[in-house]
């Protein structure tokens, strides 16, 4: 009997480490700056890390951050080398990983079903 305790706990832990929790952290910005602003990402996931640029209307909500996690809070994945540069008609700012994650900390964590949400919807990055 002893000779199949060895086999079983290899197989129990396998199991137990294929089955862990696969997170999707998504960061949004809401554009409450009453212009559009054009957006250029870099460093942005940690799955899908092309840069990408985009126009955000007023009012409109769009990802500026996704990562995905065994369990991690978004803060901890950002990039160091995360940047978000954002440009309106009259000005522009860009935004670095830290910046990010001090916004992020005083923001509501949004859950359900494995995927994680924080919107940036109070102005702050506005150019």
């Amino acid at each position: 009997m002893l000779g199949w305790s060895g086999p079983f706990a290899f197989l129990a832990t396998l199991t137990a480490c294929a089955a862990q929790r696969v997170y999707r952290n998504d960061v949004y910005l809401q554009n409450t700056c009453g212009v559009p602003l054009e957006l250029t990402l870099a460093n942005d996931s940690n799955y899908d890390d092309q840069p990408r640029s985009f126009t955000l209307a007023p009012n409109e909500r769009s990802s500026v951050a996704n990562y995905q996690s065994f369990g991690e809070d978004v803060s901890g994945q950002i990039s160091d080398r995360y940047s978000l540069k954002l440009k309106s008609p009259a000005a522009t700012k860009t935004i670095d990983a830290q910046t990010l994650r001090k916004a992020l900390a005083s923001i509501e964590k949004i859950e359900e079903r494995g995927v994680r949400s924080w919107t940036v919807d109070n102005g702050a990055f506005c150019p």
